[in-house]
């Protein structure tokens, strides 16, 4: 899987000489292993993030949504997902995410636009995940220590890492760390990743320790003592309960079915990371083993962990206590104090160093979901170029560290716009359709996964998989309806909710405009390389360069 640089046809060219790829090999090289494959998957659930956006509007959001069952709903549509993505990858084991599988089977504007759709998406929350790591890492730490020490410092630069330009310029520098690890070479990568999964595991562990060894009682008398002198009252968790129940939040001790179903869109959308290893395919080692082990293995920890977590939160901190603290924030007194469960944790456990340690595990967790979501663009724009309906520059790989390094220069400036975009504008600080955009895109690739052994078998017979059936059918063919379905019922749910995505009519223009940009530029690429005498047409023939 050398590099190669020449201009001559790959072999088989059904050009007459016409050199078809970008190169005759990616320079790619596969370097992660099924553990790596899983470390990855697993950092881009993010079980930390995870976790704390169920527990900070699952119940503020949703009364009466059932979190256990909702978790549950979630892991087993995600699980159907991914075993069609298992089985496209299988089938076609290269890097670039959707735009690879698409573009073999839809038309080719189409698979273009789809995965702009796709890394749009992914790169827009690489800059959302840096937000995230001040505002439930950082911030609540600071907050807490400040309560602690009283020393109301803390608690002013708890405030000020939240203003505009402090944090654009504290995410500005992660998405910039970001790239620069990734330049270092995909082995690089994956070794730090598995040095942050065990920091972020570390803080995980102990976080359910500190939320085993408590109780309610316990936790509430914690919190009177420490934030009664701050918010004014004998007993703030009971009067956080009041004031939420004066504002509007009810909840009649009931599970509703209807919540329930609306709150697992915050389950799913963490647990979407865990078939992201469809960005790399060409960079694992036993491609079909890996995947498979590397995909569910994640989605089942990942799910036991929120399980677990979920639950103590629950009988620790209260239902009620949750939903009415969070849905009107009210236990901001001056400073940024949302009430997330690191800063939760703290107060239980009456600890400093405890409140660091797992708000430590929460950044090392939202960390793993920004390089690992950069990656994803980075290679489908790769593989944009391979095809050659990209610049050529986009595919150029380092010949020593095998990395794409001109396509993370452009991913990295785009998540620092969108970081930009997302600080200093009202209406980029709320979308969040765009993943909804994605899950459909994703619904569609594997859509047209049903049909692939029957329109493509000159490629498909090629696939390890292709003597395998499931009630008489290509195994692909049930596979992918079934995260087809999946993936259309969790587009519905997100559509149905608008605290989740919604169909806001402004934010579906924006959607509608990366869509338009994905086939104008197709079209203008295909033009270009018409001129140079390049049918563009003839790559989506073939299995794509390794």
């Amino acid at each position: 899987m050398s590099e190669d640089t020449g201009g001559t046809a790959v072999a088989g060219d059904p050009g007459g000489g016409q050199r078809i790829f970008l190169r005759k090999a990616s320079g790619l090289i596969r370097t992660a292993s099924g553990l790596d494959t899983f470390i990855y998957n697993l950092g881009l659930i993010s079980v930390g993030l995870g976790v704390g956006s169920i527990m900070l509007y699952g119940p503020a959001f949703y009364p009466g949504g059932d979190l256990i069952k909702a978790t549950l709903l979630a892991a087993g549509c995600m699980i159907l997902i991914a075993f069609g993505w298992i089985t496209w990858s299988t089938t076609l084991p290269r890097s670039g995410g959707i735009y690879v599988f698409a573009s073999r089977i839809l038309p080719p504007g189409l698979a273009l636009t789809l995965s702009l759709v796709e890394i749009t998406a992914w790169l827009f929350y690489c800059a959302i995940a840096a937000y995230w790591i001040v505002y439930l890492g950082i911030s609540p730490a600071f907050t807490f220590i400040g309560y602690m020490t009283g020393n109301e410092a803390w608690g002013s630069a708890a405030g000020w890492v939240m203003e505009p330009w402090p944090l654009f310029i504290i995410g500005s520098l992660i998405l910039i760390a970001s790239g620069v690890i990734l330049s270092a070479g995909m082995r690089f990568y994956l070794a730090t990743q598995r040095f942050i999964l065990t920091a972020a595991l570390i803080g995980s562990v102990i976080l359910i320790a500190v939320l085993s060894g408590g109780t309610n009682e316990e936790f509430v008398s914690s919190f009177n003592a420490l934030l009664g002198p701050v918010l004014g009252t004998e007993n703030p968790y009971q009067a956080i309960i009041a004031s939420g129940k004066e504002n509007g939040w009810a909840w009649d001790g009931s599970s509703n079915t209807e919540q329930t179903w609306l709150v697992s869109n915050w389950p799913f959308l963490p647990l979407i990371g865990a078939a992201f290893s469809i960005a790399i395919g060409g960079e694992v080692k036993s491609v079909q083993k890996s995947q498979t082990y590397g995909m569910l293995g994640a989605i089942i920890l990942a799910t036991v962990i929120f399980v677990i977590t979920i639950t103590l939160c629950l009988d620790v901190f209260g239902y009620e206590f949750l939903g009415t603290a969070a849905s009107n924030f009210v236990l901001g007194v001056g400073v940024q104090a949302d009430p997330t469960i690191t800063l939760l944790a703290g107060v239980l456990s009456g600890s400093t160093a405890v409140c660091i340690l797992v708000s430590l595990g929460f950044i090392f967790w939202m960390w793993m979901w920004i390089p690992g979501m950069h990656t994803f663009g980075v290679r489908a724009i790769v593989a944009w170029s391979f095809d050659r309906i990209a610049p050529e520059a986009w595919g150029t790989i380092s010949p020593t560290r095998h990395t794409p390094v001109v396509a993370i220069f452009v991913c990295t400036l785009i998540t620092v716009i969108f970081m930009a975009l997302f600080v200093f504008t009202e209406f980029f600080s709320t979308i969040v359709i765009l993943i909804e955009a994605a899950v459909l895109a994703w619904s569609i690739v594997l859509g047209a996964g049903i049909f692939f052994p029957y329109l493509r078998p000159e490629i498909y017979e090629k696939s390890p998989i292709a003597t395998k059936t499931l009630l008489g059918l290509p195994i692909m063919t049930v596979a992918c309806a079934l995260g087809c379905a999946a993936a259309l019922f969790f587009f519905w749910t997100l559509w149905s909710d608008p605290s989740a995505a919604g169909h806001d009519p402004q934010q579906l223009a924006i959607v509608f405009g990366v869509f338009v940009i994905g086939l104008v530029f197709y079209n203008i690429m295909k033009q270009i390389r018409k001129s140079q005498g390049v049918d563009v047409t003839l790559a989506f023939k073939e299995i794509p360069i390794e």
